[in-house]
């Protein structure tokens, strides 16, 4: 198991929730033990859904909303069916509250800011990547093969840059391309590439906005249906050569 198989198995593990011994989360978890970087992407990644899980408690629900629910059904006096007791109502009435919560946490988490946080982070650290190549053409064929987004396009500085390799990355269910570059002086430049439509808020603007994540100096920008994301170790003035 590679880091980025890791991580995608710890993204849905939630410490003091679920079982550590699950077959599931055993190889991911003893993967961190031994990866300080990955180690540390788990504990910001549990902190951010306690994060959340907070958020959603604090989330008002109104004390006359199973009754304004259940008003929404016309009385019959009628036998009463087993399906329309109120003990079932009450419950579709959970469920109901239930399945709004867990919608609006799983589409406030699928914010192009979390996004873009959840990328620079990934690459802030050391980070493997699944083909290694300097060739531009062969890592975009490696894309293309995977059915990734692999017709995007490369600013002219950064293809007089050396490749160094590509990776297929899914989150939330978008696939991300994910492409490393030298840029001299040990600095890596990531550039990840994903549909624009798959980022509800993504921004549509041609011109770079540019923001500091942690370590990493972020630039984002949109060109035809793509949605490209620059991370780098260095400011915004390095990231503007290649763009």
């Amino acid at each position: 198991m590679d880091k980025e198989q890791a991580r995608e198995i710890l993204s849905c593990y939630r410490p003091g929730r679920d079982d550590p011994t699950d077959p599931r989360f055993v190889e991911a978890l003893e993967r961190a033990r031994h990866d300080a970087e990955l180690a540390g992407w788990l504990e910001r990644q549990t902190a951010f859904d306690a994060a959340v899980r907070e958020s959603l408690r604090q989330v008002p629900v109104p004390p006359d909303l199973r009754t304004r629910i259940l008003e929404q059904h016309t009385a019959r006096p009628a036998v009463t069916a087993w399906w329309r007791g109120s003990a079932f109502r009450a419950v579709a009435a959970g469920l109901l509250v239930a399945a709004i919560a867990g919608f609006w946490l799983a589409h406030r988490a699928d914010t192009f800011d979390v996004y873009r946080r959840k990328m620079a982070t990934m690459v802030s650290g050391e980070y493997d990547m699944r083909l290694k190549s300097s060739d531009f053409k062969e890592i975009q064929g490696y894309l293309a093969s995977s059915e990734w987004p692999s017709d995007y396009a490369l600013a002219p500085a950064m293809q007089r840059l050396e490749a160094e390799g590509g990776s297929t990355i899914t989150w939330r269910g978008r696939k991300i391309s994910l492409i490393c570059v030298d840029a001299g002086g040990d600095n890596d430049l990531f550039l990840f590439v994903v549909r624009r439509s798959d980022l509800r808020d993504a921004p549509t603007a041609e011109s770079p906005q540019f923001a500091r994540i942690g370590g990493m100096t972020t630039a984002a920008w949109t060109a035809g249906d793509k949605l490209y994301l620059l991370a780098g170790h260095l400011d915004e003035q390095f990231l503007r050569r290649f763009l």
